[in-house]
């Protein structure tokens, strides 16, 4: 009998063993301390590298965390052409993304901004999370994201100075503070970046301005990107808008944003000053804890200042706080600075899933609905599910030709990008315990039947025996 049960002991063992070993272990992530004035390596919290830009460069080809200990100070390298003096910060080109953090989120870092160095320009997908961001500027702190996607996460605390900003400051007329712009400022680099999508996502924060594109461009363009903005946790902006401010940059696209938490803001333009008569979209998407208060956590009022030709407002019907926050919003939409411009011409309500920057499994509530592109930029097309759903399931009837493969997967790509959301993308491959496929652990479950059922027929043979 203990014979028979080492036997089969061992050969779960030798099963699992297999099973886990056909799969290579995940690559720990990079990570760089840093600290001002450290002289390390940057292995440990205990031997940070002593600037911000070598910790950044550290990781431009992997991509990983910047864990800061203490405070770090960006140094300026590329110089300003306009607006300030001197230089700012540009990160080294980097494909993946990029964290910059605290060593210890208990005891947040400073990631300090200074009259040197007062503007931060992304080269690659970047995020700050745990941190106090202290604008020792005496201005205004501007984030450039330069088309690449700016992610401003959990945890971070705004300084003006040594004073911790809330979302009553935004409220304040005399308010110097951080901003964030999709693409650039005047007095950046912005060539070639005129096509670019621009990506926001905030969950944190206080803010001066959040802009979709660029401010203060003089000289004549066409931005031809559209922006998508997430907001997924509670956060202050004094003012943002949804295209450009005061450029000469025609803005062609159009504006999606998720909205999915409560906003403090003094002024919200769904369009902004474009100097140009060019029309603009912006298309909200209103989930059931989106807010849009006042000082007094009261609802706010959008103010369309000119250019902007359509608002759209996606919500869930069945939800009552998005419905109202939809509603509110079209009855108290008002228009300033017409001055003979472009202005709203229609404020419309639809239905539909909302569009997400990121991959998360679950997009506005609809399971396996993951969305990685942008929907298409007609209104009216983001109607697409009902009226294509039945040709979602033509490649089924023709299951039994031979080219049926060949035809379904174009299809399958064309849903991802004109229906978002709708349950019909590919959904996520489903994971276990520490990201091993969930028919690994199914084999290894098998594998313990195997043996535990194994045991109970040796004993039974074995009580026969006797």
């Amino acid at each position: 009998m203990k014979k028979t049960v080492s036997l089969l002991i061992s050969a779960f063992l030798l099963v699992t063993s297999c099973v886990f070993l056909s799969f290579p272990a995940a690559a720990d992530e990079a990570v760089v301390y840093v600290k001002d004035g450290g002289t390390g390596d940057g292995s440990s919290a205990a031997s940070p590298l002593g600037t911000f830009d070598a910790a950044l460069k550290a990781l431009a080809a992997t991509g990983g965390t910047v864990k800061v200990v203490d405070a770090v100070t960006p140094v300026g390298n590329t110089e300003a052409k306009a607006e300030i003096t001197g230089y700012y910060y540009a990160e080294p080109a980097h494909e993946q993304k990029i964290t910059v953090t605290s060593a210890d989120p208990a005891n947040k870092a400073q990631l300090i901004f200074t009259s040197e160095c007062q503007w931060y320009a992304l080269s690659g997908p970047t995020v700050f999370e745990n941190l106090k961001m202290v604008n020792a500027t005496e201005a205004y702190a501007r984030i450039l994201a330069r088309g690449n996607h700016i992610t401003m996460g959990e945890g971070l605390e705004m300084y003006s100075g040594e004073a911790l900003q809330t979302a009553l400051d935004v409220f304040d007329s005399t308010m110097k503070g951080f901003t964030l712009h999709g693409i650039t400022n005047v007095g950046a680099e912005y060539d070639g970046m005129a096509a670019a999508d621009t990506k926001i996502t905030i969950k944190s924060g206080v803010y001066f301005l959040v802009q979709a594109y660029s401010r203060k461009l003089a000289e004549p363009g066409v931005h031809t990107g559209n922006c998508y903005m997430e907001f997924l946790g509670d956060f202050a902006v004094r003012q943002m808008g949804f295209a450009s401010q005061g450029n000469n940059y025609t803005c062609q696209g159009e504006t999606y944003v998720y909205w999915a938490s409560r906003v403090h803001s003094w002024r919200i333009f769904p369009g902004y000053d474009v100097l140009t008569t060019e029309p603009y979209t912006s298309n909200l998407f209103m989930e059931a804890n989106a807010d849009f208060l006042n000082e007094s956590d009261m609802p706010q009022t959008f103010v369309g200042a000119a250019k902007l030709k359509t608002l759209n407002i996606w919500y869930d019907p069945a939800s009552k706080p998005a419905t109202e926050t939809a509603e509110w919003t079209k009855a108290t939409f008002t228009i300033t600075q017409a001055d003979g411009a472009v202005n709203l011409d229609t404020l419309d309500h639809y239905t539909g899933p909302a569009y997400r920057i990121t991959s998360d499994p679950v997009v506005s509530g609809q399971p396996g609905g993951t969305e990685t592109q942008p929907p298409v930029t007609e209104p009216v097309e983001t109607k697409a599910p009902e009226t294509k759903a039945p040709e979602t399931k033509a490649p089924e009837t023709k299951a039994p030709e031979t080219k049926a493969p060949d035809t379904k997967a174009p299809e399958t790509k064309a849903t991802e990008t004109t229906a978002p959301g709708t349950g019909t993308a590919e959904a996520p491959q489903q994971t276990g315990k520490d990201g091993v496929p969930a028919y690994v652990w199914a084999i290894v479950a098998v594998a313990a039947v195997a043996v535990i059922a194994g045991i109970i027929v040796a004993a039974k043979k074995k009580g026969k025996a006797e």
